[in-house]
Protein backbone atom coordinates (compact mmCIF):
# COMPACT_ATOMS: atom_id res chain seq x y z
CA UNK A 1 0.00 0.00 0.00
CA UNK A 2 1.60 3.25 -0.94
CA UNK A 3 1.95 6.11 1.48
CA UNK A 4 -1.00 8.34 0.89
CA UNK A 5 -0.13 12.25 1.00
CA UNK A 6 -2.43 15.30 2.14
CA UNK A 7 -3.47 17.85 -0.67
CA UNK A 8 -0.73 20.40 0.65
CA UNK A 9 2.06 18.07 0.52
CA UNK A 10 1.19 17.11 -3.33
CA UNK A 11 0.86 20.66 -4.04
CA UNK A 12 4.49 21.26 -2.21
CA UNK A 13 5.73 18.52 -4.47
CA UNK A 14 4.20 20.17 -7.59
CA UNK A 15 5.68 23.25 -6.86
CA UNK A 16 9.29 22.08 -5.82
CA UNK A 17 9.64 19.79 -9.12
CA UNK A 18 8.00 22.92 -11.54
CA UNK A 19 10.81 25.09 -9.82
CA UNK A 20 13.79 22.77 -10.04
CA UNK A 21 12.69 21.59 -13.87
CA UNK A 22 13.01 25.93 -14.31
CA UNK A 23 15.99 26.84 -12.38
CA UNK A 24 17.91 23.68 -11.61
CA UNK A 25 17.78 21.83 -15.03
CA UNK A 26 20.33 19.39 -16.52
CA UNK A 27 22.20 21.53 -18.41
CA UNK A 28 22.79 23.60 -14.93
CA UNK A 29 23.51 20.91 -13.03
CA UNK A 30 25.90 19.61 -15.05
CA UNK A 31 27.50 23.14 -15.22
CA UNK A 32 27.66 23.53 -11.69
CA UNK A 33 29.14 20.35 -11.30
CA UNK A 34 31.78 20.89 -14.10
CA UNK A 35 32.71 23.90 -11.85
CA UNK A 36 32.50 22.61 -8.60
CA UNK A 37 30.44 25.83 -7.55
CA UNK A 38 27.11 25.41 -6.32
CA UNK A 39 26.10 28.85 -5.33
CA UNK A 40 24.00 30.44 -8.02
CA UNK A 41 21.63 26.96 -6.91
CA UNK A 42 22.29 27.74 -3.37
CA UNK A 43 20.99 31.19 -3.91
CA UNK A 44 17.69 30.18 -5.57
CA UNK A 45 17.01 27.61 -2.52
CA UNK A 46 17.87 30.76 -0.62
CA UNK A 47 15.11 32.68 -2.33
CA UNK A 48 12.42 29.68 -2.54
CA UNK A 49 12.69 29.31 1.57
CA UNK A 50 13.68 25.85 1.21
CA UNK A 51 16.64 26.18 3.94
CA UNK A 52 13.61 26.82 6.57
CA UNK A 53 11.31 24.30 5.31
CA UNK A 54 10.20 21.33 7.85
CA UNK A 55 10.87 23.69 10.54
CA UNK A 56 8.72 25.82 13.46
CA UNK A 57 7.84 29.68 11.93
CA UNK A 58 8.57 30.49 15.57
CA UNK A 59 12.40 29.55 15.40
CA UNK A 60 11.93 31.20 11.79
CA UNK A 61 11.38 28.38 9.69
CA UNK A 62 8.72 27.63 6.95
CA UNK A 63 6.44 25.51 9.17
CA UNK A 64 6.08 22.17 7.76
CA UNK A 65 7.26 18.55 9.33
CA UNK A 66 9.93 15.67 8.45
CA UNK A 67 7.58 14.56 5.90
CA UNK A 68 7.69 18.02 3.88
CA UNK A 69 11.44 17.74 4.20
CA UNK A 70 11.04 14.20 2.69
CA UNK A 71 8.68 15.53 -0.62
CA UNK A 72 11.30 18.15 -0.97
CA UNK A 73 14.68 15.73 -0.57
CA UNK A 74 13.41 13.61 -3.04
CA UNK A 75 12.62 16.21 -5.62
CA UNK A 76 16.36 17.32 -5.08
CA UNK A 77 17.49 13.50 -6.36
CA UNK A 78 15.21 13.55 -9.16
CA UNK A 79 16.78 16.53 -10.05
CA UNK A 80 20.49 15.46 -8.86
CA UNK A 81 20.40 19.20 -7.56
CA UNK A 82 23.52 19.96 -5.81
CA UNK A 83 21.61 19.74 -2.31
CA UNK A 84 25.01 19.13 -0.22
CA UNK A 85 24.26 22.87 1.56
CA UNK A 86 21.38 22.20 2.15
CA UNK A 87 21.65 18.60 3.30
CA UNK A 88 24.68 20.26 5.68
CA UNK A 89 22.45 23.21 6.88
CA UNK A 90 18.47 21.72 6.53
CA UNK A 91 18.96 18.48 7.96
CA UNK A 92 22.30 17.84 9.33
CA UNK A 93 23.41 21.42 11.28
CA UNK A 94 19.54 22.51 12.76
CA UNK A 95 19.12 18.58 13.54
CA UNK A 96 21.23 19.61 15.87
CA UNK A 97 20.35 22.82 16.59
CA UNK A 98 17.12 22.18 17.90
CA UNK A 99 17.13 20.24 20.56
CA UNK A 100 19.05 23.00 22.17
CA UNK A 101 16.60 25.89 20.46
CA UNK A 102 15.48 27.55 23.68
CA UNK A 103 19.12 28.03 24.58
CA UNK A 104 20.25 32.08 24.21
CA UNK A 105 22.99 30.85 22.70
CA UNK A 106 21.97 28.39 20.02
CA UNK A 107 18.54 30.72 19.06
CA UNK A 108 19.74 33.49 16.86
CA UNK A 109 21.38 30.37 14.67
CA UNK A 110 18.76 28.09 14.45
CA UNK A 111 16.84 31.22 13.07
CA UNK A 112 19.09 32.26 10.94
CA UNK A 113 19.28 28.83 9.54
CA UNK A 114 15.45 28.40 8.95
CA UNK A 115 15.26 31.27 7.55
CA UNK A 116 18.03 30.83 4.86
CA UNK A 117 20.17 34.21 5.81
CA UNK A 118 23.10 31.71 7.27
CA UNK A 119 24.61 28.56 6.16
CA UNK A 120 26.41 26.05 8.48
CA UNK A 121 27.65 22.63 8.11
CA UNK A 122 28.57 20.14 11.19
CA UNK A 123 31.88 19.24 11.21
CA UNK A 124 32.01 15.65 11.57
CA UNK A 125 32.84 12.92 8.84
CA UNK A 126 30.06 12.53 6.15
CA UNK A 127 30.67 8.78 6.20
CA UNK A 128 29.96 8.51 9.65
CA UNK A 129 26.59 8.29 11.48
CA UNK A 130 25.57 11.22 14.22
CA UNK A 131 27.01 10.06 16.98
CA UNK A 132 28.89 10.85 20.11
CA UNK A 133 31.92 8.73 19.53
CA UNK A 134 32.15 9.24 15.39
CA UNK A 135 31.41 12.26 15.00
CA UNK A 136 33.73 14.18 17.66
CA UNK A 137 36.57 11.53 17.92
CA UNK A 138 38.66 13.73 16.18
CA UNK A 139 37.92 17.28 18.22
CA UNK A 140 39.22 18.21 21.31
CA UNK A 141 38.58 21.67 23.83
CA UNK A 142 40.87 23.33 26.02
CA UNK A 143 39.90 26.56 27.74
CA UNK A 144 37.21 27.39 24.91
CA UNK A 145 40.12 26.35 21.99
CA UNK A 146 39.21 23.83 19.78
CA UNK A 147 41.98 21.59 18.22
CA UNK A 148 42.07 18.75 16.01
CA UNK A 149 41.28 17.24 12.49
CA UNK A 150 38.53 15.82 10.81
CA UNK A 151 38.10 14.35 7.43
CA UNK A 152 35.47 14.17 4.82
CA UNK A 153 33.41 17.29 6.17
CA UNK A 154 30.21 18.04 4.02
CA UNK A 155 30.11 20.90 2.49
CA UNK A 156 32.86 22.80 4.71
CA UNK A 157 33.96 24.70 2.40
CA UNK A 158 30.66 26.55 1.34
CA UNK A 159 29.35 27.52 4.72
CA UNK A 160 29.59 30.66 6.79
CA UNK A 161 30.01 28.38 10.11
CA UNK A 162 30.52 25.48 11.64
CA UNK A 163 29.49 23.68 15.08
CA UNK A 164 31.83 21.09 16.06
CA UNK A 165 30.85 18.43 18.29
CA UNK A 166 33.38 17.87 21.00
CA UNK A 167 32.79 14.60 22.88
CA UNK A 168 31.30 14.58 27.05
CA UNK A 169 30.25 11.27 28.30
CA UNK A 170 27.84 10.31 26.35
CA UNK A 171 26.93 13.11 24.57
CA UNK A 172 28.49 15.81 23.19
CA UNK A 173 29.07 20.11 23.70
CA UNK A 174 28.26 21.38 20.68
CA UNK A 175 30.65 24.65 19.47
CA UNK A 176 29.88 27.45 16.93
CA UNK A 177 32.77 29.18 15.10
CA UNK A 178 32.82 30.84 11.58
CA UNK A 179 34.69 29.21 9.10
CA UNK A 180 37.44 31.88 8.20
CA UNK A 181 38.29 31.89 11.49
CA UNK A 182 42.29 32.16 12.54
CA UNK A 183 43.60 28.53 13.05
CA UNK A 184 41.71 26.93 10.22
CA UNK A 185 43.10 25.33 7.11
CA UNK A 186 41.18 23.54 4.40
CA UNK A 187 41.88 20.84 2.25
CA UNK A 188 39.29 20.12 -0.37
CA UNK A 189 38.49 16.52 -1.43
CA UNK A 190 37.91 14.71 -4.92
CA UNK A 191 34.73 13.56 -5.27
CA UNK A 192 32.96 11.02 -8.55
CA UNK A 193 30.17 13.19 -7.61
CA UNK A 194 30.95 16.71 -8.56
CA UNK A 195 27.63 17.88 -7.29
CA UNK A 196 28.35 17.87 -3.56
CA UNK A 197 31.96 19.12 -1.74
CA UNK A 198 33.75 17.41 1.00
CA UNK A 199 37.05 18.38 2.79
CA UNK A 200 39.33 17.82 5.82
CA UNK A 201 39.62 20.93 8.34
CA UNK A 202 42.22 21.04 10.20
CA UNK A 203 41.60 23.30 14.09
CA UNK A 204 44.59 24.30 15.62
CA UNK A 205 43.27 26.11 19.11
CA UNK A 206 40.82 28.02 17.23
CA UNK A 207 38.65 30.03 19.78
CA UNK A 208 34.35 28.39 19.75
CA UNK A 209 31.18 29.55 21.28
CA UNK A 210 29.55 26.87 22.73
CA UNK A 211 25.95 26.43 22.10
CA UNK A 212 25.11 23.39 24.66
CA UNK A 213 25.11 20.10 25.09
CA UNK A 214 23.05 17.26 23.51
CA UNK A 215 23.30 13.82 24.86
CA UNK A 216 23.20 10.41 23.05
CA UNK A 217 19.11 9.99 22.84
CA UNK A 218 19.14 13.48 20.91
CA UNK A 219 22.13 12.53 18.63
CA UNK A 220 20.56 9.68 17.76
CA UNK A 221 17.36 11.09 16.90
CA UNK A 222 19.25 14.07 14.80
CA UNK A 223 21.30 10.73 12.80
CA UNK A 224 17.51 9.61 12.37
CA UNK A 225 16.20 12.84 10.40
CA UNK A 226 19.02 12.81 9.02
CA UNK A 227 19.09 9.18 7.66
CA UNK A 228 15.63 9.72 6.30
CA UNK A 229 16.58 12.66 4.60
CA UNK A 230 19.21 10.60 2.25
CA UNK A 231 16.43 7.52 1.95
CA UNK A 232 13.98 10.52 0.49
CA UNK A 233 17.17 11.81 -1.86
CA UNK A 234 17.34 8.11 -2.81
CA UNK A 235 14.19 7.04 -4.19
CA UNK A 236 14.19 10.49 -6.18
CA UNK A 237 17.14 9.21 -7.90
CA UNK A 238 16.09 5.85 -8.35
CA UNK A 239 12.35 7.26 -9.63
CA UNK A 240 14.63 9.50 -12.39
CA UNK A 241 16.93 6.91 -13.16
CA UNK A 242 13.60 4.28 -14.28
CA UNK A 243 12.08 7.18 -15.80
CA UNK A 244 15.10 7.79 -17.90
CA UNK A 245 15.84 4.23 -18.83
CA UNK A 246 12.00 3.33 -19.77
CA UNK A 247 12.23 6.28 -22.50
CA UNK A 248 15.70 5.31 -23.38
CA UNK A 249 14.43 1.30 -24.10
CA UNK A 250 11.54 2.67 -25.57
CA UNK A 251 13.68 4.83 -28.62
CA UNK A 252 16.80 2.22 -29.02
CA UNK A 253 16.32 0.16 -31.96
CA UNK A 254 18.28 -3.31 -32.42
CA UNK A 255 16.98 -5.78 -35.16
CA UNK A 256 14.40 -3.76 -36.09
CA UNK A 257 12.59 -3.81 -32.71
CA UNK A 258 13.43 -1.23 -29.48
CA UNK A 259 15.03 -2.90 -27.33
CA UNK A 260 12.27 -2.15 -24.77
CA UNK A 261 10.37 -5.57 -26.31
CA UNK A 262 13.01 -7.85 -25.18
CA UNK A 263 11.71 -9.91 -22.51
CA UNK A 264 15.26 -9.80 -20.55
CA UNK A 265 15.06 -5.35 -20.79
CA UNK A 266 11.89 -5.73 -19.21
CA UNK A 267 12.37 -7.98 -16.38
CA UNK A 268 15.48 -5.69 -15.83
CA UNK A 269 13.12 -2.84 -16.16
CA UNK A 270 10.40 -4.15 -13.78
CA UNK A 271 12.92 -5.19 -11.24
CA UNK A 272 13.74 -1.26 -10.90
CA UNK A 273 10.14 -0.50 -10.33
CA UNK A 274 9.69 -3.31 -7.40
CA UNK A 275 12.64 -1.49 -5.77
CA UNK A 276 11.70 1.88 -6.14
CA UNK A 277 7.72 0.84 -5.05
CA UNK A 278 9.20 -1.15 -2.41
CA UNK A 279 11.08 2.34 -0.28
CA UNK A 280 8.77 4.32 -1.17
CA UNK A 281 6.29 3.86 1.63
CA UNK A 282 9.08 2.94 4.22
CA UNK A 283 10.55 6.18 3.65
CA UNK A 284 7.73 8.06 4.35
CA UNK A 285 6.63 5.92 7.29
CA UNK A 286 9.30 6.66 8.51
CA UNK A 287 9.38 10.25 8.23
CA UNK A 288 5.86 10.54 9.57
CA UNK A 289 6.77 7.81 12.83
CA UNK A 290 9.81 10.28 13.37
CA UNK A 291 7.78 13.53 13.32
CA UNK A 292 5.06 12.07 15.32
CA UNK A 293 7.30 10.81 18.03
CA UNK A 294 6.04 7.02 17.23
CA UNK A 295 8.40 4.70 19.39
CA UNK A 296 10.00 3.03 16.41
CA UNK A 297 10.65 6.08 14.43
CA UNK A 298 14.00 5.00 14.75
CA UNK A 299 13.83 1.53 13.82
CA UNK A 300 11.73 2.91 10.78
CA UNK A 301 14.02 5.53 9.72
CA UNK A 302 16.99 2.88 10.35
CA UNK A 303 16.05 0.52 7.85
CA UNK A 304 14.46 3.27 5.26
CA UNK A 305 18.11 4.47 5.04
CA UNK A 306 19.80 1.28 4.44
CA UNK A 307 16.75 -0.22 2.16
CA UNK A 308 16.31 2.92 -0.11
CA UNK A 309 20.14 3.41 -0.73
CA UNK A 310 20.90 0.44 -1.69
CA UNK A 311 17.96 -0.03 -3.73
CA UNK A 312 19.11 3.43 -5.69
CA UNK A 313 22.65 1.75 -6.34
CA UNK A 314 20.87 -1.10 -7.56
CA UNK A 315 18.74 0.87 -10.11
CA UNK A 316 21.67 3.31 -11.13
CA UNK A 317 23.41 -0.18 -11.61
CA UNK A 318 20.82 -1.55 -13.99
CA UNK A 319 19.84 2.02 -15.63
CA UNK A 320 23.62 1.61 -17.00
CA UNK A 321 23.14 -1.37 -18.41
CA UNK A 322 20.26 -0.67 -20.17
CA UNK A 323 21.59 2.23 -21.96
CA UNK A 324 24.55 0.46 -23.28
CA UNK A 325 27.43 1.90 -23.89
CA UNK A 326 25.98 5.60 -23.58
CA UNK A 327 25.43 5.06 -20.11
CA UNK A 328 29.29 5.11 -19.55
CA UNK A 329 29.64 8.21 -21.72
CA UNK A 330 30.43 11.70 -19.76
CA UNK A 331 28.02 13.54 -21.94
CA UNK A 332 25.28 11.75 -20.94
CA UNK A 333 23.18 12.65 -17.83
CA UNK A 334 22.37 9.08 -16.11
CA UNK A 335 26.31 10.10 -14.71
CA UNK A 336 24.95 12.58 -12.65
CA UNK A 337 22.41 10.03 -10.73
CA UNK A 338 24.29 7.20 -10.54
CA UNK A 339 27.38 9.13 -9.07
CA UNK A 340 24.78 10.72 -6.35
CA UNK A 341 23.09 7.50 -5.88
CA UNK A 342 26.67 5.91 -4.99
CA UNK A 343 28.15 8.29 -2.72
CA UNK A 344 24.10 8.53 -0.54
CA UNK A 345 24.91 4.92 0.20
CA UNK A 346 28.18 5.55 2.55
CA UNK A 347 27.05 9.68 3.20
CA UNK A 348 25.66 9.15 7.00
CA UNK A 349 27.01 5.73 7.53
CA UNK A 350 26.55 2.81 5.11
CA UNK A 351 24.00 0.14 5.64
CA UNK A 352 25.97 -2.17 7.32
CA UNK A 353 25.65 0.25 9.99
CA UNK A 354 22.13 0.70 10.44
CA UNK A 355 21.39 -2.96 9.95
CA UNK A 356 23.88 -3.11 13.35
CA UNK A 357 21.39 -1.38 15.45
CA UNK A 358 18.71 -2.87 13.98
CA UNK A 359 20.28 -5.90 15.49
CA UNK A 360 21.13 -4.42 18.66
CA UNK A 361 17.41 -3.03 18.82
CA UNK A 362 15.84 -6.52 18.71
CA UNK A 363 18.30 -8.22 20.69
CA UNK A 364 19.27 -9.98 17.53
CA UNK A 365 23.25 -9.22 18.10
Amino acid sequence: MRFAFTEEQDMLRDMVRSALESEASLPKVRRWAEAQDSAEFDRFVASQGWAGLGWPEALGGQGGGLLEQAVLFEELGRSAAPSGVLLAANAMALSLLLPLASSPDARPGVAALGAGSETAAVLAPAGQALDHRAMSAGVRCVDGLLSGQVPWVLAAAQVAHWLVPVREGDGVSLWRLPRDAAGVQLQPRSLIDRTRALADVQLSQVRGQCLGRLDAAQLEHAQARVAVLLAAESLGLARRMLAMTVEYVGQRVQFGVPVGSFQAVKHCAADMLVDTEAVHSGVYFAAWALQEGEADGLMHAWIAKATATEAAVRCADRALQLHGAIGYTWEHDLQLFYKRAKLNLELGGPPRHYRERIAAALALA
